[in-house]
C-alpha cells in the first residue's frame, strides 16, 4: 500500500495514497461477517440471514466503512513512521475510487514546522527598576477609604462631596425633549461625575426642591453622543446624604486583615510594587519576544491559528452547543494577534527545552501558597485538589514558560536553579 509523502510547503505535507483492491477484500469479508451475525430481517432469524441477501442489502455501507477504516489505519501508520503530528483535521483534495482497481486519494496534512529560535539569550532588553512614591500609596489608600465609606442622610443643603439622591422629570439635549428611562432616580456625587456642570447646579439644593439645571456637557465627556451639547435637567430631590469615612479602630482594622493603618499603607505599597514590576516586566517580555520573531521567522499552520481564535470567541460559553466558529472576517481581523500568540508560545518553549528549564517543588509550592492566599483556602487542600484534578502539571508547565519568560530579558536566577 504506497504512500508518498511531499513537502509542500513549511507547515504542509501532502499524502498522495493508493490502497489496491485486493487490500480490501479481507477487510471485507471480515465486515460481512460481523454484519451477517447481527442482522435479522423480516423472516430470518438473527444471524441466518443468507450472505447474499445481506450484501444486497448493506454491500454499499459495508464497503464504505471498510474504506474509510482502512484509509484512517493506512494514513495513520504511515504519519507515525514519517513522525509526522497532524495540527487539525486531515484534507482530502482528490478522492477516486474503483471497484477494480481500488482507492487513489490526496490528503493535506498541515504540521507545526520545526524551529531553531537564535538570539533569545541576548535580547538586549532586560526589565527596568521601578519605584512606588509616597502620592501613589495615599491615593490608593484614599480610594479604598471611600470604598469602606458609607453615605448617611443629612437635613441640610448639599454640598461638594455629599450624595444627592432624586429623580428625572424632564431631559432636554440640545433643545430636544428625551425619553426618561424606566428607573428615572438618580445618585450623583458631587464634584466627581463626568458632567461638572450638572454637579454644580446641584450644590445647595436640599430634600424635597424641584430644579432646573442648564449646563453644557464637556467636550471629553466619556459618551460621544453628548460632548459639547447643552443639558437642560428637570429634577426633583428626595435625599442628601453625608459621606462617613471609616474609624480605623481595632475591630475595623481586624475586618480588614491589618493591625493598623501603618500596616494597610504597607501593604498597599508592596502590592503597587509587585503591580508596577509585573507590568514593566510583561512590556520588556513582549519587546524581547517581538525582537526575536523579527529575528526568526516561521510559518504557523491556519489549523493553529483557527482554534485558537475560536478558543478565544467561545471561551465563557458554557454549553459546547452554544459554541460558534469563526467566521472569515473575524479569522482575518484576529489572525495577526493570533499568529503573534503562537510564535510567541512556540519561542519560550523552545527556550525552556533548550535551556532545561524545569520548575522546582519549591516554585511550585510558591505559586499553590499565593493561590491558597488570595482565595482563601489551606494550602493542603489547595495542593490536593491540583493532583487529583491533574492540574499540578499544568501549573509546572505555565511556571515553565513563565521562567522562559524570564530568562530572554536576563532574569537567570531562576533558570539556573531549575538545572
Amino acid at each position: 500500500m504506497p504512500v508518498e509523502i511531499k513537502e509542500t510547503s513549511a507547515t504542509v505535507r501532502t499524502l498522495d495514497v493508493t490502497i489496491p483492491e485486493s487490500d480490501l477484500a479481507a477487510p471485507f469479508e471480515k465486515k460481512l461477517a460481523q454484519y451477517k451475525k447481527q442482522v435479522a430481517l423480516k423472516g430470518f432469524r438473527q444471524g441466518m440471514v443468507p450472505k447474499a441477501m445481506v450484501l444486497k442489502q448493506f454491500g454499499d455501507a459495508i464497503r464504505h466503512e471498510v474504506v474509510n477504516e482502512t484509509v484512517d489505519k493506512v494514513i495513520g501508520e504511515e504519519l507515525k513512521k514519517a513522525n509526522i503530528i497532524p495540527v487539525g483535521q486531515l484534507k482530502v483534495t482528490e478522492f477516486k475510487e474503483d471497484k477494480e482497481s481500488g482507492i487513489k486519494m490526496t490528503v493535506e496534512v498541515e504540521i507545526d514546522p520545526e524551529i531553531d529560535i537564535k538570539g533569545y539569550a541576548d535580547t538586549g532588553i532586560t526589565v527596568p527598576a521601578t519605584a512606588v512614591h509616597e502620592e501613589e500609596v495615599q491615593a490608593e489608600f484614599d480610594r479604598l477609604v471611600q470604598m469602606w465609606s458609607k453615605d448617611e442622610h443629612v437635613d441640610r443643603e448639599a454640598k461638594n462631596g455629599d450624595v444627592v439622591v432624586g429623580n428625572y422629570i424632564e431631559v432636554v439635549i440640545d433643545g430636544e425633549k428625551q425619553e426618561l428611562p424606566e428607573n428615572k432616580e438618580f445618585r450623583s456625587l458631587l464634584g466627581e461625575s463626568a458632567s461638572p456642570g450638572f454637579d454644580a447646579g446641584l450644590v445647595g439644593v436640599k430634600a424635597g426642591d424641584k430644579k432646573e439645571i442648564n449646563f453644557k456637557y464637556p467636550d471629553d465627556h466619556k459618551d460621544e453622543r453628548y460632548r459639547g451639547k447643552t443639558a437642560q435637567f428637570n429634577v426633583e430631590i428626595t435625599d442628601v446624604r453625608e459621606i462617613v469615612p471609616p474609624t480605623f479602630d481595632e475591630e475595623f482594622c481586624k475586618q480588614v486583615g491589618v493591625k493598623d493603618v501603618e500596616e494597610l499603607k504597607s501593604n498597599l505599597a508592596e502590592s503597587l510594587s509587585n503591580q508596577k514590576q509585573d507590568a514593566a516586566k510583561t512590556k520588556a517580555v513582549n519587546e524581547a519576544i517581538d525582537k526575536i520573531i523579527e529575528a526568526n521567522p516561521f510559518e504557523v499552520p491556519n489549523a493553529r491559528v483557527r482554534d485558537l481564535i475560536k478558543w478565544s470567541l467561545n471561551r465563557n460559553v458554557q454549553d459546547e452547543k452554544d459554541a460558534v466558529e469563526p467566521t472569515e472576517e473575524q479569522l482575518k481581523e484576529l489572525g495577526p494577534e493570533a499568529i503573534r500568540e503562537i510564535k510567541k508560545h512556540r519561542i519560550l518553549d523552545f527556550v525552556a527545552t533548550k535551556e532545561k528549564l524545569k520548575a522546582s517543588q519549591a516554585k511550585v509550592d510558591e505559586r499553590l501558597q499565593q493561590m491558597a492566599n488570595a482565595y482563601h483556602i489551606g494550602f493542603e487542600d489547595l495542593k490536593n485538589h491540583f493532583r487529583q484534578s491533574g492540574r499540578i502539571n499544568q501549573l509546572r508547565d505555565e511556571l515553565r514558560v513563565q521562567m522562559a519568560a524570564d530568562f530572554i530579558v536576563g532574569i537567570r536566577p531562576a533558570a539556573e536553579e531549575s538545572k
